[in-house]
């Protein structure tokens, strides 16, 4: 029995990776699961092999692997409690899909301290690949704290 539960689980799971990114609006949504969740995996599963991704911190990167690299070092830094995005837009063109607008982290340092809120902006174009939503393009940045005089 204890068997057959486990498999059953497993099935459940791929089935609902298999379907989570079949709309833009899905992918989205998978994207801010996996960083609520501090999931790198699950972060990296929502881009295709060459997808360039220009993240905070960094001057560009190419694929899953990249994301891997540069959200792996955030979540060793942090713990993320909170994501949010806002005035976000969403626009599909047949098989593409162009996303941008605000986003906001609530993140703990990892050792230890008070919540840090981080905002930014973001521009994605994601591509549906066989009907999976994939990112293609990612572009993520905070601005800078204003010179001083």
């Amino acid at each position: 029995m204890t068997k057959l539960i486990s498999v059953l689980t497993m099935f459940i799971c791929f089935s609902s990776l298999a379907v989570a990114n079949d709309s833009p609006q899905a992918l989205q949504e998978a994207f801010m699961a996996a960083l609520k969740a501090n999931n790198v995996q699950g972060l990296a599963d929502c881009y295709a092999s060459d997808a360039v991704n220009f993240p905070v911190g960094s001057l560009v990167g190419t694929g899953p692997e990249s994301v891997i690299e540069s959200w792996g070092g955030f979540f060793a830094a942090y713990k993320v409690v909170d994501a949010a995005l806002s005035e976000d837009h969403l626009e599909v063109h047949g098989d593409t899909a162009v996303a941008w607008g605000l986003f906001t982290i609530v993140a703990e340092p990892a050792e230890g301290g008070d919540a840090v809120e981080m905002k930014g902006r973001y521009m994605d174009v994601a591509r549906n690949m066989d009907g999976t939503w994939l990112y293609v393009a990612d572009h993520a940045s905070m601005p800078q704290p204003a010179a001083e005089e």
